[in-house]
Order: structure tokens, then C-alpha cells, then sequence
């Protein structure tokens, strides 16, 4: 089924301009009381300039504004859940919330590597419940499935939390393409209704990270709970309720992606900084997500 021109003005151009305006709006609230610690924007020793790192108030609130108005402008889904995939908005309105309260004392240790892995591991706890069905032949069996993805889930929205270079463009970059590789495989699941829900994330992070190159800001820091939740969540959905041939690995291989790309951000030598390091960081995160979507299409090719 094509997209018509309603589909693409409400969930790519409305939600995009909406995440872009908004973020100018909360980005120009914090920079008056400077809460946000700095980031390089560029490598040269002479000309380094310090751009404020991004935090979740003026990136995961602006997310899911955009995200809700083409949720409910192109009707994914109704305003009081019923079925289990019908709470992911709830869901994902939590961990931005508890993201943003958390990330306003992140300066703080003791918050930062404290009190946000408890919060971020009640945060998917609670999501993962609500999300996952409680049916007999759900495979892998309830117990493991719940079990693995809350522990990937958070352990994921932890660490992307924790990284050094979570603002620079390099992680924008690896968002943004773990987005459209989650909405790629979520459409071969046969479901266009939940690839619309995945690709506004895609929208509304496009219209964060224009917001802060024109604002010399951090790009799409602040968004490892909320992204992770969205788009882990989203997958979750995907899987059970679909009858596609798509193999259970294109379901959980995109969201490896982020995670790689901290590894690798920690990993590289001191040396290698600027356009060497971003670009070392993109083509690895690449990869499981170039797998998950490969293996996903030849599965659902015709015979």
C-alpha cells in the first residue's frame, strides 16, 4: 500500500518542522540557566569551539510532540489503549519524562551513574510489561523474551547515556539510521501501520538535529532512554504480532547498532579524533543494521 500525500505531510514534514521549532524553543530555555556541560564541534586545536551538549528536556520532550501528532493526525492509534501495542505511547511519554527529570542533575555522579540506572530500569521494567502478550506460544516463551529485552533495552539506554561523544554527529548519524532500519524491517513485518509509528522517530530526530547544527548545539543528545523505548518497543510490537517471515534476529539486530558505536567511541586510540572517529563509529554501528534489513528482505522475497 503506497503512502499518499497525507501520510508524508504528517509523518515526515509536520512532525520534522514541529521537533525542529520546539527544540528551538526548550533549547533557548536551558541556555538561560546553563545546565548543560560542553561538547567539541570540531577537532582542530585552533579553532575549537564548545557547544553546549544536549539534554533531555529540549530533545526527547520535542521528540514525542512530534511523534504524537502524526500518531493521532494519521489515527496509528486511539487516545486509551486497550490492546498490549497500544500502550507504547504511554511508554515512551514515561521514559521521556523520567529522562528529563533525571537529566536535569546529570552533572551530579551520584545521578548520573546512580540514580539513572534505577530509574532507566523501572522505566523498561514497567514498559516491557505492558508491552510484551502473555500468550502460550509466544516465542521465545514469555519469561526469557521479557528478561532479554528489558535487560538489552536498558543496558542500551545506559550506556548511549554515558558516552562521551553522544552529541556529536557521528551518534546522530547512527540514530538516524538505526530509525529508518527499524522502520524497514517493521514494514516487511507486513504492518504499515506500525512502520508509520517507527518512522516518525526518523521525522522528529531529522527536525532535533537541525535544530542543533543551526543552534550550535549537541545533536541528538539525551535520547537513550526515550529512543531505545520507542524503537525497542516498536520492534517488540512488530514481532509478535506479525505473521511475516521476516527472522526473529532482523527484530533485535538494529538496536546493536547504538550500542556498537559506544564501544567503538570508547575504544578508539586518543589519536584518532574528528572525521576518522565519526566516521570508524558510523560504519560499525552500520552493520547489524544492514544485516537485520538484508536478511529481512531475502526473507520475505518472492519464491
Amino acid at each position: 500500500m503506497p503512502f499518499s500525500s497525507n501520510d508524508l505531510i504528517w509523518s515526515l514534514v509536520v512532525p520534522l518542522l514541529a521537533a525542529t521549532g520546539l527544540r528551538f524553543v526548550l533549547s533557548w530555555i536551558v541556555s538561560w540557566f546553563d545546565t548543560a556541560p560542553s561538547i567539541e564541534t570540531s577537532e582542530e586545536a585552533t579553532t575549537k569551539i564548545a557547544a553546549p551538549m544536549a539534554i533531555p528536556l529540549e530533545t526527547a520532550i520535542p521528540l514525542i510532540a512530534a511523534a504524537a501528532i502524526g500518531y493521532f493526525q494519521l489515527e496509528l492509534g486511539p487516545l486509551v489503549p486497550k490492546a498490549h501495542y497500544e500502550w507504547l505511547p504511554l511508554g515512551v511519554l514515561i521514559a521521556a519524562v523520567v529522562a528529563t527529570l533525571v537529566g536535569f542533575f546529570q552533572r551530579f555522579a551520584i545521578v548520573r551513574f546512580g540514580l539513572l540506572p534505577l530509574a532507566y530500569a523501572g522505566v523498561v521494567g514497567g514498559v516491557g510489561y505492558m508491552l510484551m502478550p502473555t500468550w502460550d506460544d509466544l516465542s521465545p516463551s514469555y519469561p526469557v523474551y521479557l528478561t532479554c529485552w528489558c535487560a538489552g533495552a536498558w543496558l542500551l539506554a545506559c550506556t548511549t547515556e554515558w558516552a562521551t561523544d553522544r552529541g556529536r554527529w557521528s551518534f546522530a548519524i547512527v540514530w538516524l539510521g538505526t530509525c529508518l532500519a527499524v522502520a524497514i524491517v517493521v514494514a516487511l513485518s507486513e504492518s504499515l501501520r506500525f512502520a508509520q509509528i517507527a518512522g516518525l522517530t526518523f521525522s522528529g530526530s531529522l527536525g532535533l538535529v537541525i535544530g542543533g547544527m543551526l543552534m550550535r548545539r549537541g545533536l541528538l543528545g539525551g535520547l537513550g532512554l526515550t529512543l531505545t523505548t520507542y524503537l525497542g518497543g516498536i520492534l517488540l510490537i512488530a514481532h509478535v504480532n506479525s505473521f511475516s517471515d521476516v527472522p526473529l534476529v532482523s527484530y533485535w539486530l538494529p538496536m546493536i547498532g547504538p550500542l556498537l558505536s559506544v564501544v567503538v567511541a570508547t575504544l578508539l586510540p586518543g589519536k584518532i579524533s574528528g572525521f576518522a572517529r565519526g566516521t570508524c563509529i558510523v560504519l560499525v554501528a552500520a552493520i547489524p543494521s544492514l544485516v537485520a534489513v538484508t536478511l529481512a528482505v531475502l526473507a520475505t522475497m518472492p519464491e
